[in-house]
């Protein structure tokens, strides 16, 4: 196994910024970033059955093998240089049934969570730069930067 593909909720701002630190960290094994129930991810994988809302992480290997839920966070975390070990740990039997807590109330909070830390869907990132007013540059005596030359 060389790349995962994870398969995550845009629309949730909690997923989001979970997305962008795993994007952020090194990793033993690449992983590639697919917004879950999109168009990408049904041309990527056909046939591979989601949830309505995707409630559930879900990761793919490139050798064909899926995990979701609680296998599907710590394969992410197998991943990672830096949290490889805390994967191993808590895959153990003894460590299991925290780590599906963990993983259980952190999925079913996450809404919760995005807007108590106010963490913005991707939706809701796209749509505030489109809003955002860019100060055309000048120079120092008010000249349009793009009328010097």
């Amino acid at each position: 196994m060389t790349r995962l593909t994870l398969l995550y909720d845009a629309k949730c701002g909690f997923c989001v910024t979970c997305r962008h630190w795993l994007g952020l960290q090194p990793k033993f094994v690449e992983v590639d970033f697919v917004p879950a129930r999109s168009a990408a991810s049904a041309k990527q994988f056909p046939g591979l059955e989601l949830p309505e809302q995707p409630e559930e992480l879900t990761v793919v290997a490139d050798t064909g093998e899926v995990w979701k839920g609680t296998k599907a966070w710590l394969i992410s975390l197998w991943a990672l240089v830096e949290y490889r070990e805390w994967a191993e740990r808590l895959s153990t039997p003894a460590l299991m049934p925290l780590a599906r807590g963990l993983f259980a109330v952190v999925g079913s909070q996450r809404k919760r969570l995005s807007g108590l830390l106010g963490l913005k869907a991707e939706d809701d990132v796209i749509e505030e730069l489109r809003n955002v007013h860019v100060p055309r540059c000048t120079s120092d005596d008010g000249i349009p930067m793009a009328q010097i030359r």
